[in-house]
């Protein structure tokens, strides 16, 4: 039986294209590049959606885009998995919420106490959950098309600091932990969304994890 992944996160899970608004093709996103490095063994279940938040409902996008809400009717209409990969926390940092890296963080931990016992009493599930803080904000984004929906520098160090909480709230609820940051980067154009490289890059980060968590 294939090993089933699933890959819950945001628009940079989605393939947001950011020079024409597209969404990359399935060469190019690295959910599905991670489905080619690992092979026919395994099987990547896609849940991306382009501004989806950890636990704040956007009120100018139609409520639709609070992860916390859809995670659990979604963890079971996709049972059995092994593996949930959760990359979210770039869209929290907007001006609109204004909340800190630990308040982020302190979502994130929400998540996935909710998540993990809803796994266990509900699905009868315990899949390993890799916990990854998502690429930094660029250092352009002062003068991105997004700019106006950030806090500007504020927002981008605040980003960098997603990690360090991160991590943290990973090893409380016994996760795998992996620092995005440390693989790529957001690219030039908006100084939020990842090229082509970039998905390439964090596509080989996560299936060398993915080895490794495997031993």
């Amino acid at each position: 039986m294939k090993k089933r992944i699933i890959c819950f996160g945001d628009s940079n899970t989605w393939g947001y294209n950011p020079v024409n608004g597209s969404r990359y093709d399935e060469q190019t996103r690295w959910p599905m590049v991670l489905q080619s490095l690992l092979g026919e063994d395994y099987q990547i279940l896609e849940e991306g959606q382009n501004g989806r938040t950890i636990a704040n409902a956007d009120p100018w996008e139609w409520g639709c885009k609070c992860g916390m809400d859809y995670i659990l009717p979604m963890v079971e209409s996709q049972k059995p998995f092994d593996l949930l990969i959760i990359m979210l926390g770039s869209n929290d940092l907007k001006a609109k919420f204004h909340l800190p890296a630990g308040d982020i963080a302190g979502s994130l931990q929400n998540m996935l106490m909710k998540t993990k016992s809803f796994l266990q009493y509900q699905c009868n599930l315990d899949p390993r959950i890799l916990v990854i803080a998502p690429p930094h904000l660029g250092e352009g984004l002062t003068t991105s098309p997004f700019a106006p929906f950030f806090e500007g520098e504020a927002s981008v160090e605040k980003s960098g600091q997603l990690a360090y909480w991160y991590e943290l709230v990973a090893k409380q609820f016994g996760c795998d932990f992996l620092d995005a940051a440390t693989l790529c980067k957001a690219g030039s154009v908006d100084s939020l969304h990842l090229m082509e490289e970039g998905h390439k890059a964090l596509a080989e980060g996560i299936c060398r994890k993915i080895r490794e968590m495997e031993g």
